[in-house]
């Protein structure tokens, strides 16, 4: 494989950081408070990693899924759910969903 072409589950993983820097962004606007702020700062910064590495190394974004999960899982045992529980579900299910891609993305390439 050509190391400037990116693989499908690398197009994936691209489009599942896009996903959680849209759903950060609206959580952001329907929340007005910094967690929001922060994961999409930090999303998009994987976003824009993943972008200009275009290589088959995906640590990173796998690494960021399963940071960003655990943030989530404890950010809902101590708070609790929000008001806008479909968005909250979505930064849980997200993040999980980018790990195992990156993962499986990783694992392709070797």
């Amino acid at each position: 494989m050509n190391s400037t072409r990116r693989s499908p589950l690398g197009w994936v993983t691209m489009g599942l950081l896009a996903a959680l820097v849209a759903t950060n962004v609206v959580l952001l606007a329907l929340l007005r408070t910094g967690g929001p702020l922060i994961g999409g700062a930090f999303y998009a910064f994987l976003l824009v990693l993943a972008w200009r590495r275009r290589q088959r190394d995906h640590r990173s974004s796998m690494v960021g899924g399963l940071v960003g999960l655990a943030v989530h899982i404890v950010e809902v045992a101590l708070a609790g759910w929000s008001a806008y529980p479909a968005w909250m579900a979505l930064n849980l299910v997200l993040p999980t969903a980018l790990a195992v891609t990156a993962w499986w993305a990783d694992r392709q390439g070797q």
